[in-house]
């Protein structure tokens, strides 16, 4: 089994904040220094060619631990066991068996280090039983021998387990980033779409307004001038009304932490603010018809804020699209939820066969929805509501919205905004 363990792996090795070369030159040091001086278990490197070739064997093994773990450890195993045949520096291979099984156990699985560590002590404990004449032949020297290459693979085991730690923490402080990321760039989009929602709840009324009421102003300038003035006073109104609208909108949008701690804004309209909603249409020139069935309660923050922005759209759908700009509002508390029906009537459609030209349908149909019923659709929606626009029976469009009422349905913060 063959594995080169990649350059994050090796930035885990106990010698990892050493420079390459000097790491390299500590252990061929460690392998070879021994390798002078004899001992009463063999000669040294000087005793025999062999033996001096089995040292450089067990050097080029230990160069390799890296780059090939289990190929450098067997020929250290390898230089090992026909070392103790030539008479060779048996402490120099022994720390060359050492360090290639650190090596197999740092960078391979353990069930391959196991392996290959109680092969290696059946090999050594073998040759020295046959080649070594010496006091290695009690049972204690084999329980040093397997003590020795246990504590290394213990030791290389230890720090593969501690590298697969760090690499771990790193790995889900990367994934943590990249959530953190994606997080603000969703938190973005959000913000996107509620800032285009309010502009579009804050300004399509007052837009409609000035609109219609440009249209009067300059029919009627020419044989009704005060129409025409108060049409002008309206339009110069509602203008206002916008510009002050925006002003507050980018104020908001402008805001930092640094001007006070946080975003400052307004309270958030309810039903509780219907009534200045209604006189303001109602000076628009549309006339609504408020009826409450049912006891009126108060609502939960976000339906309450949802009701209200429901309420506006239909009105404003109302007056920019009604034939006779009057409009049925109709507020049905039942016992578990809120339904808002605005009704208002529209151009007929002409008959088949009719020669009359045709009427345009009101431009906000299910089939073609417009920004702001779309918008609308999505803030009932997040409180778990349900909401219809359709055209009939009859003239008529009808505009219902079924906003549920129990806590347990209250909408995600992100989606009430």
């Amino acid at each position: 089994m063959h594995n080169q363990p990649d350059q994050a792996e090796r930035d885990f090795s106990p010698l990892s904040r050493l420079p390459a070369w000097l790491r390299h030159t500590i252990l061929v040091v460690l392998v070879v220094g021994p390798s002078f001086a004899r001992t009463e278990l063999g000669g040294n490197i000087t005793s025999s060619p062999a033996a001096a070739l089995l040292v450089l064997v067990s050097v080029g093994s230990v160069l390799l631990r890296q780059r090939a773990p289990l190929v450098g450890a067997s020929a250290a195993v390898l230089a090992c066991v026909l070392g103790l045949a030539v008479d060779g520096p048996v402490v120099t291979y022994l720390i060359a068996v050492l360090i290639g099984v650190f090596a197999v156990a740092r960078w391979l699985s353990r069930r391959t280090s196991l392996i290959f560590s109680g092969l290696t002590v059946v090999l050594i404990g073998a040759a020295t039983l046959v080649f070594l004449d010496s006091s290695w032949h009690d049972a204690r020297a084999m329980l040093q021998l397997a003590a020795f290459v246990g504590f290394a693979t213990a030791a290389g085991d230890a720090n593969r387990s501690h590298a697969a730690y760090i690499r771990g923490i790193t790995e889900r402080a990367r994934r943590a980033e990249e959530t953190k990321e994606a997080e603000a760039l969703r938190r973005v989009a959000e913000e996107r779409l509620r800032i285009a929602r309010d502009l579009h709840d804050l300004l399509a009324h007052q837009i409609a307004v000035i609109n219609l009421h440009s249209s009067v102003a300059s029919q009627a300038l020419p044989e009704r001038p005060a129409d025409a003035e108060q049409s002008l006073a309206t339009i110069r109104a509602a203008a206002r009304t916008v510009l002050g609208e925006i002003g507050s909108l980018l104020s908001v949008l402008r805001a930092t932490d640094a001007d006070g701690g946080g975003l400052s804004t307004a309270p958030v309209a309810g039903l509780a603010d219907l009534e200045p909603l209604l006189i303001d249409f109602e000076r628009s020139g549309l006339s609504v018809d408020n009826r409450v069935v049912g006891s009126p309660r108060p609502l939960s923050g976000a339906a309450d804020m949802v009701a209200y922005r429901v309420v506006q759209e239909a009105l404003t759908n109302a007056h920019k699209h009604g034939a006779d700009h009057t409009a049925l509002l109709h507020l049905d508390y039942q016992p578990d939820a809120l339904e808002i029906t605005v009704t208002n009537t529209v151009d007929p459609q002409p008959r088949a066969g009719s020669t009359a030209a045709p009427v345009a349908p009101a431009p906000v149909t299910p089939a073609g929805d417009g920004h702001g019923l779309l918008g609308a659709r999505e803030r009932v929606g997040s409180v778990g509501g349900r909401l219809t626009a359709a055209r009939g029976p009859g003239p008529v469009f009808r505009f219902t919205a079924w906003l549920p009422t129990e806590p347990a349905l209250d909408p995600q913060p992100n989606g009430a905004s």
